[in-house]
């Protein structure tokens, strides 16, 4: 059996209290801007629930029973303490204070970070922005330092040109703030620098480092797909290289650092060097798949006014910056 008063709702506190203030049902329904019949309605499965009367109704009058005054004691105090946390809750989500964590990669460019903070505290110098960087696998699944609480917001590349393959029944996935076309990274005296850009199907004879071979299904196969769109096969990396694929916090100079000696070319995106130089390389645009976008990613439970404002801020300075 469950124990008396696990299944009280606010409203059945709500229209007790209204009714041990008045002593008559119908002034209490108008209070309420309800019927009296609901209010009636609503006192007996509140007794019902309490397992005794809380109001005698005899003699046409309307009084609290000795069990009424003693939950009129106890419930007016949680109510009234309940009411001013929901006010005060409220008050904390609508407003914009405090201090706001942004995690991104470093591929998406210290530049555009900082400016999209800049921009914010600007709008709202009562909230202190940090940033900081993240590491290569956070752009496979930004949901861990999210959900663990080591920051608000992440911004994370998704692949395939939208935000579903990011998308977590935990995590909200903001606006897309930028599309970036995706590119190969190769040594600068490789022969596919000779071409504008390439197809998948110009990369089949190479191996591809594959950072992403422990991400989800999805993920891997719009990051590094398997095969080309004409199905011919690609070959990539499914174990460690030199030591470092397996490493959890892999960087993008240590990709670099395998494209360089030579261990593998690695899908990126055009703008990589941009952002993050290494001498001796070069991007080669890749015609034949998707863009990634740049979104902004936080948590279900953390969403409050200041990242929303966060979220708008970063898309109006992504749609006046040059990417």
């Amino acid at each position: 059996m469950s124990k008396a008063g696990e299944h009280v709702e606010l409203r059945e506190v709500e229209v007790f209290l209204t009714l041990a203030e008045e002593l008559h049902f119908g002034r209490a329904a108008l209070r309420l801007h309800i019927t009296q019949g609901r209010v009636s309605q609503t006192i007996r499965a509140l007794e019902s629930e309490i397992g005794g009367a809380l109001f005698d109704r005899s003699n046409r009058q309307v009084s609290l029973t000795p069990l009424g005054v003693r939950f009129l004691t106890g419930a007016r105090r949680g109510y009234d303490e309940l009411i001013r946390t929901l006010r005060d809750c409220r008050a904390a989500a609508r407003d914009i204070t405090g201090q706001l964590r942004i995690g991104y990669l470093p591929s998406i460019g210290n530049g555009l970070a900082a400016r999209m903070a800049l921009a914010f505290e600007r709008s709202h110098p009562e909230c202190r922005v940090y940033l900081h960087t993240l590491q290569m696998r956070h752009s496979l699944d930004p949901e861990p330092p999210l959900v663990n609480g080591e920051t608000d917001v992440v911004l994370c590349w998704s692949p395939g040109g939208d935000g579903r393959a990011v998308e977590h029944r935990r995590l909200v996935v903001g606006p897309v703030l930028a599309r970036v076309p995706r590119a190969v990274l190769v040594p600068e005296d490789h022969p596919l620098t000779a071409h504008e850009s390439v197809e998948l199907d110009d990369l089949v004879d190479y191996v591809l480092i594959n950072p992403a071979h422990t991400a989800p299904q999805l993920q891997q196969e719009l990051w590094t797909p398997r095969v080309t769109p004409s199905g011919r096969k690609l070959t990539l990396t499914e174990q460690d290289v030199v030591g470092l694929t397996h490493r959890p916090e892999l960087t993008a100079d240590d990709v670099g650092t395998l494209v360089a000696r030579g261990h593998g070319l690695h899908l990126t995106v055009a703008t990589l060097l941009d952002n993050v130089p290494y001498p001796g390389l070069a991007v080669v645009p890749i015609r034949d798949m998707p863009p990634m976008a740049l979104v902004p990613v936080w948590s279900a439970t953390a969403e409050n006014a200041t990242i929303r404002a966060f979220a708008r801020t970063a898309a109006t300075i992504a749609r006046t910056s040059v990417y």
